[in-house]
């Protein structure tokens, strides 16, 4: 990392501290004016696994019954980030039992206690964002049987973040830490006694971001779709809470819905789960399903390429390949990898396989590290009628791919060649 960088993220850590420190000593009056209905959902197993004491973040289990998981020394600076998100709190909500409230309450206030006065590495305008959002989701769940002592702090809480992200949120990065930090604004301005003067400014800025990183093909700069899967659902989540209070969202933001919305139908294999390109994965169960009903959209995408991915499908069988340089430039960058995908459907029950080579960014350091061990870079240049790619593999000049792919109509069978042909080295 470059001097001038290494400053810009420690000036960027002081004004998130300082401003948290700040907001943490407002004491404004709050409460529920209206809340939006709680459409984060989470795995049932999974909280289960939480409440047996089975903790699994970023790839790293810790094993923990009955321990406060503040307390517990993080493996990673991964495992810390995924849990100051919340991210934790739609899985206990999916079980929804006496035991499962007891540890969210339990997680929650332990937070309010530890990191309330804004201090901690979880005041960051992204992860502030997603506690919000969690939070306010789920205050009916976390709330019941709790004395109004507990809630006052809770309410005085959620309001000093809703402070901090009013003076934080254009610190995120661009693309989907913004995207959750304008979305857990808008949410708590619509939800929080007091807060209403923060609601147009985010609804402005959601649009102008909505303008700048949804391109005309419904993709994102990342070109994950997993990672667009996200920045859609929290779009349709935050239109939704726009019109249940009778506000009208942004003309880029419902712009932006209905150009995402078929290049994620693009994207979906025939089972059901996104192509598995730049270090994403298939996306939550039903998360698809339910953003693409939600948002209203029926319209498919033309024929060509989504997001710079092209598709084929026949019968059960779909196959989805990129077909368009790695963001960033040639080379391997942060989710620059090797990525082809080929999923088949035999009947009810998946079957087939799938060949990946990714950055494994949630699945621990070791899949991390496999996952930049690639050998090569795929830059599919030109898709033809019978699927032929030409491919330049990053570090070589004057390579060639040709990789053929006939679609059979049974979908049964879905044969493919690949011909190398290198010439010299760069």
């Amino acid at each position: 990392m470059s001097t001038q960088g290494s400053w810009s993220a420690a000036a960027t850590r002081f004004l998130n501290r300082f401003h948290a420190r700040m907001a943490a000593r407002a004491r404004p009056a709050t409460a529920f004016v209206s809340q939006p209905e709680p459409r984060s959902t989470g795995s049932y197993s999974r909280g289960r696994q939480l409440c047996a004491g089975n903790l699994m973040f970023a790839g790293h289990l810790v094993e923990a019954p009955g321990a406060m998981i503040w307390d517990i020394d993080p493996p990673d600076a991964a495992w810390e980030e995924e849990i100051h998100g919340f991210r934790w709190l739609d899985d206990l909500a999916a079980v929804g039992d006496a035991r499962a409230r007891l540890v969210a309450q339990d997680w929650l206030w332990g937070w309010i206690e530890r990191y309330g006065n804004g201090r901690g590495d979880g005041w960051t305008p992204e992860a502030v964002g997603r506690r919000l959002i969690r939070a306010i989701h789920h205050a009916l769940f976390v709330l019941r049987g709790i004395d109004p002592d507990r809630s006052a702090r809770f309410y005085r809480s959620l309001a000093a973040q809703t402070i901090f992200l009013s003076r934080r949120w254009h610190s995120a990065a661009p693309g989907l830490p913004r995207f959750e930090a304008l979305t857990g604004l808008l949410y708590a301005g619509l939800s929080f006694e007091g807060m209403d003067a923060h609601v147009e400014p985010a609804r402005e800025a959601l649009g102008a971001e909505c303008a700048r990183q949804v391109d005309a093909q419904g993709g994102i700069p990342t070109r994950n779709p997993e990672e667009l899967l996200e920045v859609f659902t929290l779009l349709t989540w935050a239109q939704s809470a726009l019109e249940d209070a009778d506000r009208t969202p942004d003309e880029e933001h419902l712009a932006a819905i209905a150009r995402i919305a078929p290049t994620l139908r693009r994207l979906r294999h025939a089972d059901g789960g996104l192509a598995r390109f730049q270090g994403g994965g298939r996306g939550l169960e039903g998360r698809l399903e339910t953003a693409l009903a939600a948002s209203g959209v029926r319209a498919r995408h033309a024929e060509g390429l989504a997001m710079g991915y092209a598709r084929l499908s026949g019968g059960r069988t779909s196959l989805i390949v990129d077909a368009a340089p790695p963001p960033g430039g040639r080379g391997l960058g942060r989710r620059a990898c090797l990525d082809a995908c080929l999923r088949t459907d035999l009947g009810p029950a998946p079957a087939g396989g799938e060949l990946r080579l990714g950055r494994g960014l949630r699945r621990g350091l070791a899949s991390r590290r496999a996952g930049d061990a690639v050998a090569f870079h795929a830059l599919p240049r030109r898709l033809f009628q019978r699927a032929t790619v030409r491919a330049a593999p990053g570090g070589w000049r004057r390579a060639r791919i040709a990789r053929g792919c006939p679609r059979k109509r049974s979908g049964r069978d879905h044969p493919c060649r690949d011909r190398p042909a290198v010439r010299r080295r760069a």
